[in-house]
Order: structure tokens, then sequence, then C-alpha cells
């Protein structure tokens, strides 16, 4: 099992898996290899790593869930619930329902 880390400098450090190959695990060689080259010469000149880290980062479950909880989204949730329930739901109470109910606690920040 291949992982490799990004760090992120200040206090506390913090310390995210960037990349995991689990080379005698189950999928083919193309992918394994694939995702090996970021560790190789030349994709460190082209700084792919750090394409990577930004996408994963981008995509991350926190990341996701500071975007749904932003009021353009909480909005366009209330008015699709209205469209398909009849319901005019506040944005507030949506809000909280994910937060308590929908949303997994330990990635709430």
């Amino acid at each position: 099992m291949w992982q490799v880390y990004h760090l992120t400098g200040g206090l506390p450090v913090v310390i995210d898996l960037a990349l995991q190959v689990d080379l005698l695990g189950e999928g083919g060689l193309t992918g394994k290899a694939d995702a090996l080259f970021y560790l190789s010469k030349e994709a460190f000149k082209r700084r792919l790593i750090a394409d990577l880290w930004k996408a994963r980062a981008a995509t991350a479950p926190k990341s996701l869930i500071r975007v749904l909880l932003t009021p353009v989204i909480l909005d366009a949730v209330r008015k699709e619930l209205r469209r398909q329930t009849g319901h005019n739901a506040d944005e507030k109470e949506i809000e909280r329902i994910l937060q308590e109910e929908v949303l997994r606690p330990d990635l709430l920040v």
C-alpha cells in the first residue's frame, strides 16, 4: 500500500491523505500505474501532485458541506422542496435538519 500525504503548515499542522495506491489489491495495472505517475520526476516537474491535491481538497466532504450550507444552495433546496411537495419550508429549518439529521456531525466545521 503506497500512501502520499499532504501537509498543511500552521498550528496545528494538518496531515491529509492525498493519494493511495494498493499494489496488491483489486484493479488493473494501468490504473495503478496512472496513480503512481504522480510520484514520478516528470509529474513533479509539472507540479501535478499539487493539482491532484487541489482537486481532492476541493471535493473533500468538509468542502462540499460548506458549499451545501451556503444561502444560495439552501434557497435552491427550499425552492425544489416547494416544487416537489408544495410546502414552503424555511431556509433556517432546512439548514438545521441538514446539520442535525442528514450530514455527518464529525464533518461539520
